[in-house]
C-alpha cells in the first residue's frame, strides 16, 4: 500500500484513509527525523533535499571555516558510494575528531565512519552497523524466532551491514570487517557457531 495514509489503528488491523482495513498482528511506527536547519536560510550554507547541511569529506560546509557535525549534516561516503545522512548519536560523537584535525591543519583522513546504533527492545539488545540497500544479499545467522540471531548484508561478497540481536560479539567483529572492506564466505557466515572473523573469504 505505497503512499497510503493511515487513518487509525484498531485491534488487529490498520484502517487506511480510503476505508481499506488491513489485518495486522503487530504495527511498527517509524516517526523519522528532519534536521532543524531553517535558520540557515540565506546564510550561504548549502542544504540538501532533506534540509540537511551538505558537508564534504572533512565535514566542511559551503561557507569557508564553517563545519557541520552530527545528524544535521550529510557527508559523501566512499565506502558506500553515496551521500549519507545518519541520525544516530555515534555519528555526532565521531565527527568532532575530523573537524578538530582539519582546524589544526593536520590533514585528517576523510570522514567515512561505519554507521552504528543500538537499542534495547523487549529485553533484547539490538545493534546495527553499516549501511545496506534493497539490492544487497541478506544472510541469516541463527533462528530469527530465537532469543539471539544476526542478519548480515553483503554487496559483491563484501560485508556492508549487520543487525545483531543478543549477539554483541557478531557486532564487534562485523563492524571491524566492514571497516576493512573484507569479502566473506556466505556459507561460513550463515553458521551462527562460527565467529564472524573466521567467515572471511580466502
Amino acid at each position: 500500500q505505497g503512499h497510503a495514509r493511515v487513518d487509525r489503528v484498531e485491534p488487529g488491523a490498520v484502517r487506511l484513509a480510503d476505508g481499506t482495513r488491513l489485518p495486522a498482528g503487530a504495527v511498527v511506527v517509524g516517526v523519522g527525523a528532519r534536521p532543524a536547519t531553517a535558520w540557515l536560510a540565506g546564510s550561504g550554507v548549502e542544504l540538501g533535499a532533506h534540509g540537511e547541511v551538505l558537508a564534504d569529506d572533512r565535514l566542511r560546509t559551503s561557507v569557508p571555516d564553517v563545519y557541520a557535525v552530527g545528524d544535521c549534516a550529510s557527508f559523501p561516503s566512499a565506502r558506500y558510494g553515496e551521500r549519507l545522512l545518519v541520525h544516530h548519536w555515534d555519528n555526532a560523537l565521531q565527527g568532532p575528531r575530523t573537524v578538530a584535525a582539519d582546524i589544526l591543519g593536520e590533514t585528517p583522513a576523510a570522514y567515512d565512519p561505519v554507521p552504528y546504533f543500538w537499542s534495547e527492545q523487549f529485553g533484547r539488545f539490538v545493534q546495527y552497523a553499516g549501511h545496506h540497500t534493497a539490492g544487497d544479499r541478506m544472510v541469516w545467522r541463527g533462528d530469527p524466532a530465537g532469543p539471539s540471531w544476526t542478519v548480515c548484508w553483503l554487496c559483491e561478497d563484501r560485508l556492508v551491514a549487520l543487525l545483531a540481536v543478543g549477539r554483541p560479539r557478531d557486532l564487534a567483529q562485523g563492524r571491524r570487517l566492514i571497516e576493512a572492506g573484507r569479502t566473506m564466505d556466505a556459507d561460513a557466515l550463515a553458521d551462527p557457531a562460527r565467529p564472524l572473523k573466521n567467515a572471511t573469504a580466502g
